[in-house]
């Protein structure tokens, strides 16, 4: 039965807890066809410039293997390939295309793209389960591109309430490095350079870095609520003490400077597990230009008025919250000399193995583009689906191009490609894994890792739990919680000391100690493990510590493996990501 091109229409969708009302212009079949029509229609015109056959068409076998890889991120099943090869309708390929756009698999197969993209870590910290689970609903109910990408820029706040700031918290304390990957991730430009100099190769100066930067540059790596919170139990403790007395003055204060410090630094401990898993804007510490400045537009020290790089100037006389808004309206908005266009570019190479401007993320004013009108086309088309990726990436699909042959060589770097048909990849760490638990289990593409969520929620509940706790309670289970830290601290101290021994034996090449001590780390790991995780209060253990179990079954999509993976395993030896910088994975 023939299943037609899908109408965006997007509905109120809730992810996890952020809550947003979407709206889409509906998208006809007909418009949809006749746009992969007309993209195949600016590359047989530049070919004919060219004076450059397109490759031929691929036969159905060949077609079914591309389609499923390349949408869904896996080998089709014996069944699968077989049911299509027996097809006889001549609407196959559009049905099957159809079919694998709309299933589980594209959603694992994407997830995956974003997750490479923004460099997601989930395991170090208990922000990175939140906002993989955040990406990974975003996916699954086809959040438009400029919203997905507008909510994580202007996000703030506790990453239980808001897990979309754990963009922000990806890079706690290297804030400059967060505004040089949100340029090069959605805008295209590397401008890292600029952060400690003016750019040697384009036109940023250092000035005009930290001017962008400065939209941020009030940002607060920490929670308002565990600050808040201290401070009340501080003086609360006091007050019980009799020491300090609720309405003392201020000059009473400073006599128990050192005490105060001391109390503090006590219920710090408490806070651990969710006091760092926050961002705020403090408008009393602006971004203030390197104390190195060296050059003549400001001096060391000065502070920085935020300033856009390119495109309309927007207003900058807001309060610091609303700063973040305006700079993440100004990234997504369309008007963006290199928003659309970047996301196009990056979204044409998933789909073809090359984009159309090459490299992907060094995009400025002279960038030489091979096929210019069709570029255009692709941003008219993404806006008019309101960033619709799933539609905009079917309507791709449908092009003739993607059924025909590959490109017999692989094109320069850096140089112009024609497009005569897709390039040809190895593939991915992704696909190999998808592939292989294909042939071992059967099609898994609709299994989810429950145990990720019902971590988090776990940590969710307990940490709200923690914030509305009454303040004498608190102060109970500071005690309860100090007390089972000291219980524990010869383990954690005979853990750290292990350690050091086994690296210093790898380091002597003693592997054969190296293992022996490894399994006695081992031991004393699980016996803190129990010790944790065996307590009558769920809130201390959440207090005392927070882990993700990487080694999940292979059984899993890649999609539900936490990342990244560890340098020795299967995945890492096949080119998955690192996820330290974006894209990192490799397909060549």
């Amino acid at each position: 039965m023939h299943t037609p091109l899908s109408s965006i229409i997007v509905t109120s969708t809730h992810l996890l807890l952020t809550s947003l009302t979407l709206h889409a212009t509906p998208l006809s079949q007909e418009v949809a066809r006749n746009a992969s029509k007309k993209i195949d229609t600016f590359l047989t015109q530049h070919l004919e410039k060219q004076k450059l056959p397109a490759n031929p068409i691929i036969d159905d076998a060949t077609f079914a293997r591309r389609a499923y890889l390349k949408i869904i991120g896996r080998i089709p099943s014996a069944d699968e390939a077989r049911a299509f090869l027996k097809n006889t309708s001549s609407q196959k390929r559009s049905d099957l295309i159809n079919h694998l756009v709309d299933s589980h698999g594209y959603k694992n197969h994407m997830f995956n793209f974003w997750a490479d993209l923004l460099r997601l870590q989930v395991g170090k910290e208990p922000y990175g389960l939140g906002w993989h689970l955040w990406i990974r609903s975003a996916v699954d109910n086809n959040m438009p591109y400029d919203q997905f990408v507008n909510t994580m820029l202007s996000a703030s706040g506790l990453a239980t309430k808001h897990p979309e700031v754990g963009y922000y918290l990806r890079d706690r304390n290297m804030q400059l490095d967060n505004v040089s990957n949100t340029v090069q991730v959605f805008l295209g430009n590397q401008i890292g350079c600029a952060q400690c100099h003016d750019h040697p190769f384009d036109d940023w100066t250092q000035k005009q870095y930290y001017q962008l930067a400065a939209f941020t540059g009030t940002t607060q790596y920490k929670s308002k609520d565990a600050q808040n919170l201290i401070s009340r139990l501080t003086q609360y403790t006091l007050s019980q003490q009799g020491t300090l007395p609720a309405n003392a003055r201020k000059k009473d204060r400073r006599k128990y400077r050192s005490k105060i410090k001391t109390i503090r630094r006590d219920y710090y401990s408490l806070f651990k597990n969710f006091r760092k898993l926050a961002t705020f804007d403090q408008a009393n510490k602006p971004l203030r230009l390197p104390n190195n400045y060296q050059y003549n537009d400001g001096k060391p020290g000065d502070i920085v008025k935020p300033h856009t790089l390119f495109g309309k100037s927007i207003n900058t006389d807001l309060p610091p919250e609303k700063l973040r808004k305006a700079f993440a309206n100004w990234v997504t908005a369309p008007d963006n000399p290199y928003f659309t266009k970047v996301i196009v570019n990056r979204l044409w190479a998933h789909a073809f193995g090359r984009g159309i401007v090459d490299p992907l993320d060094d995009w400025s004013e002279t960038t030489r583009v091979s096929h210019p009108e069709l570029l255009n086309y692709l941003c008219k088309i993404m806006q008019d689906t309101h960033y619709d990726v799933r539609e905009f990436l079917r309507i791709l699909y449908h092009t003739q191009l993607f059924e025909r042959a590959v490109a017999s060589q692989s094109p320069p770097m850096g140089g112009s490609y024609d497009f005569q048909g897709p390039i040809l990849k190895r593939m991915s760490a992704e696909q190999i894994h998808d592939s292989l638990l294909l042939l071992e289990y059967g099609n898994q593409d609709h299994i989810r890792n429950k145990k990720l969520k019902e971590r988090w929620d776990k940590f969710a509940h307990n940490i709200n739990e923690l914030i509305t706790m009454p303040l004498p309670k608190l102060v109970e289970l500071n005690k309860k919680t100090d007390k089972k830290e000291k219980e524990s601290s010869p383990l954690r101290l005979k853990i750290r000391q292990l350690k050091k021994a086994i690296d210093k034996a790898r380091g002597d090449g003693n592997l054969k100690l190296a293992r022996q001590l490894s399994k006695e780390k081992k031991r004393y790991s699980r016996a803190r493990k129990h010790m944790v995780d065996n307590m009558d209060d769920p809130i201390m253990s959440t207090i005392m510590t927070f882990r993700i179990n990487t080694k999940t079954p292979f059984s899993l999509p890649s999609s539900e493996q936490p990342a990244p993976y560890k340098p020795a395993s299967f995945m890492r030896q096949f080119g998955s990501s690192d996820r330290k910088t974006p894209n990192a994975s490799s397909d060549a």
